[in-house]
């Protein structure tokens, strides 16, 4: 048990890590109307900048789905998305993203618990 509550701790400094970095790169991306699913994964796949976050979460993904062989899902859930919020807060701010404020948390929080 106390092995996955590390693996799930880790899924959440992966996803959460990696969400500003995404958010960055997609932002670069320049939207073409004719052809948008297809320029926006050919812009995905070429762009460094999203590609290596992109993967590092999606290893972030591989691991949470191993790591629910061994933990309880009430559990899991709630510590991989608390750890990740933490997470994207931490790195948001110091790759200079605005500063999340604490009203958006408390929103955040209601929104969850309603």
């Amino acid at each position: 048990m106390e092995d996955s509550i590390f693996q799930l701790f880790i899924v959440g400094v992966l996803w959460g890590s990696t969400n500003p970095f995404l958010k960055a790169a997609t932002n670069k991306v320049k939207r073409n109307k004719t052809f948008n699913i297809i320029s926006e994964i050919v812009d995905h796949v070429t762009n460094w900048q999203y590609l290596i976050p992109f993967i590092i979460n999606q290893c972030g993904s591989l691991l949470f789905y191993f790591t629910l062989k061994y933990s309880d899902i009430s559990l899991a859930v709630p510590i991989t998305n608390g750890v990740s919020l933490v997470s994207t807060s931490i790195v948001g701010t110091l790759i200079g993203e605005e500063k999340p404020k604490f009203s958006k948390f408390i929103n955040n929080l209601n929104y969850k618990i309603v």
